[in-house]
């Protein structure tokens, strides 16, 4: 049957044998385009002896001036060309070469690793990986499996357990600090013990970040997880930079990490008072299934993830081992 003979020519095709056809198209001598892949005169000879079984046509003829290629050797040159191209165009796939890829990396994160991670992944990506780019979904309910699909690369992730065949990078460890005005009262209270901090805290309005919790999102109540009882919380969202100002114009008090607290500073009125609670201190990690756990890409990119991290691991943790 045709297919079946097509199917097994393919099965023993010898991409070394059409790049020595090639190089035969292209120099009209056996000695030449043995030279050319690095084959001897016996093996090009029985190399040539190959191609002509299978195609059933000489490809070279002698005649009274030398050899001359046959009109198959000459119909052959374009298409020969094409497939070693796409046969190449394969095995390069296998590589990642960060100043040419136009590759565009899938992640899945919080606000909270848009911050502290995203960002500064962006300070640098465009000068190391010009024609790169990255999509950025929300972590939800589903980011799990969308990670076991190969939807996504990666994921920003606290640590949090993970299913097995899924790995894990420590980034960095964060703690917890209280954000209020520079001209709140609780700004004077750098040096109060923790436990005081945060009971004087509890007497003024509260902003709480929200985080995904399973196919909802959950209130991040410090004082609860703490055994304390809980301020009045004026306004819980997901959204960092809402939160920010919120704290900045309506006078509202945050408790929420460090990292956070630290960039909300930058361009607002606000204090910061770390806390020294180890109870609150948390590994931030980057997550990804097997299926990308060797993918050249996905590879280059955790490990440069990694490097502009403060503090980041240097080992690869897989679940379940």
């Amino acid at each position: 049957m045709p297919c079946m003979q097509e199917s097994h020519a393919m099965r023993s095709l010898d991409l070394n044998l059409l790049r020595f056809l090639q190089a035969l198209v292209d120099t009209g001598s056996v000695t030449r385009a043995g030279e050319s892949v690095g084959l001897s005169q016996p093996a090009a000879s029985r190399a040539l002896a190959r191609l002509r079984e299978r195609l059933r046509d000489p490809l070279l003829v002698r005649t009274g001036r030398g050899h001359v290629l046959t009109p198959l050797a000459l119909q052959l040159a374009a298409p020969v060309r094409r497939a070693l191209a796409a046969a190449d165009a394969v095995f390069d796939a296998a590589a990642f070469v960060a100043e040419t890829s136009d590759r565009r990396f899938r992640l899945a994160s919080t606000d909270y690793g848009m911050s502290t991670v995203v960002l500064d992944l962006m300070g640098w990506l465009p000068g190391a990986a010009p024609h790169a780019g990255l999509l950025v979904d929300p972590w939800s309910d589903d980011t799990i499996a969308r990670l076991e699909r190969g939807e996504i690369d990666g994921a920003l992730y606290a640590d949090e357990p993970i299913p097995a065949d899924f790995h894990y990078r420590p980034l960095f460890e964060d703690r917890y600090a209280l954000v209020c005005r520079e001209d709140h009262p609780l700004a004077r209270s750098r040096r109060a013990r923790d436990g005081a901090l945060l009971e004087a805290a509890r007497a003024y309005p509260h902003f709480a970040p929200r985080y995904p919790f399973g196919r909802g999102f959950v209130t991040d109540n410090v004082y609860a997880r703490l055994g304390l009882d809980s301020p009045s919380y004026v306004l819980e969202a997901p959204y960092f930079y809402a939160g920010s100002h919120a704290v900045a114009e309506a006078q509202l008090v945050a408790v929420l990490p460090l990292r956070t607290a630290r960039i909300w500073s930058r361009g607002l009125p606000l204090a910061v008072l770390p806390l020294d609670v180890p109870a609150l201190r948390f590994e931030y990690r980057l997550i990804w299934h097997e299926r990308a756990h060797r993918d050249p890409g996905f590879v280059w990119l955790r490990d440069q993830i990694a490097q502009r991290q403060a503090g980041h691991g240097q080992r690869i943790v897989s679940s379940g081992r």
